[in-house]
């Protein structure tokens, strides 16, 4: 999910009841990679099988940054930053460091007022520069003074290499017209039928996001996670396709520049037309299907961002 919005629980994106897709799933090490098997159906009920190898590097990492990841371990991390700044400065300054919910506040005491004046850009300056660095590191990024979110696009380019796997794996499945829309909708469907999971909780604010090889290797995902590892995956099996994430409170969606079929959702931006890609699950959703509260949102185009990603 997103943070700092309210979490919609899976189920009320769609009123009624779920079916799950997922008929088996199966996860066997080896000396360098894991190869990933999931049994599964589509949106027309034909089953497939889906294997693919994951390096352990690739999986380690994603663990690694989403274990690693929160707003407390962030703030903790910027005001080390700046006792350390304000004593390798000397002269007897000293710093008082306040935490709120999304920032921090420090005062500086010292002598002189014009070593106050550097002192106080160098720390703005480190603050600033080592915040940017913890979030490209764990693929977010501070969008305005209230908001850190994800950065799609930076995350859909980085981890398009690990899911070529996915893709080419997807590729090789039999019955699939080779069309941009035919793949599309395969892609949708199998991320669909991997288990959604709410991934927040209240000791880890802010670290909901699972990067799309530790989401495939541990079988779970939230609604921007999948969004965005659907979206690693098309960037290779429907290359020339442009891509958006679509946000809303509590939810996101991958959209997708097909032309549209009567009746599927589209969103428009900057003269260009989308179709909804509802890619959260558990719902199997067909291309251009969304949950009626998503519906909602874009019907009224307002309370929604579009993050364009290529």
């Amino acid at each position: 999910m997103l943070l700092g919005r309210t979490i919609l629980a899976a189920l009320a994106l769609w009123g009624g009841s779920v079916e799950a897709q997922q008929l088996d799933f199966s996860r066997i090490s080896r000396s360098g990679d894991e190869l990933l098997t999931y049994r599964w159906r589509d949106h027309e009920r034909r089953e497939h099988t889906t294997a693919f190898t994951l390096t352990k590097q690739a999986i380690g990492d994603a663990e690694a940054s989403f274990a690693e990841f929160s707003m407390d371990a962030m703030w903790r991390l910027l005001e080390r930053d700046l006792r350390d700044e304000v004593d390798k400065f000397g002269d007897g300054a000293k710093i008082d460091v306040r935490r709120s919910l999304d920032s921090l506040v420090w005062k500086i005491t010292i002598r002189d007022n014009k070593q106050a004046d550097i002192l106080s850009k160098r720390l703005e300056e480190r603050f600033n520069k080592a915040q940017q660095a913890y979030l490209a590191r764990h693929l977010r990024r501070r969008v305005d003074e209230r908001r850190i979110m994800v950065d799609f696009a930076t995350a859909t380019q980085a981890l398009q290499g690990p899911m070529r796997a996915v893709a080419r794996a997807l590729g090789d499945t039999s019955g699939v017209t080779n069309d941009d829309r035919a793949r599309v909708k395969l892609a949708l469907a199998f991320f669909q039928e991997i288990p959604y999971a709410t991934l927040e909780d209240k000791m880890r604010r802010g670290g909901d996001f699972l990067p799309a090889p530790a989401l495939l290797a541990q079988n779970r995902g939230d609604c921007d996670s999948k969004a965005v590892a659907l979206a690693a995956v098309l960037r290779t099996y429907a290359p020339w396709r442009k891509l958006a994430v679509v946000t809303m409170p509590g939810h996101a969606i991958l959209a997708v520049d097909l032309p549209a079929e009567a009746g599927e959702q589209t969103i428009r931006s900057q003269a260009r037309q989308y179709v909804a890609l509802e890619a959260a699950g558990p719902a199997m959703a067909p291309l251009g299907r969304v949950g009626p509260q998503t519906a909602k949102y874009l019907g009224e185009s307002r309370d929604i961002e579009i993050w364009p990603l290529n």
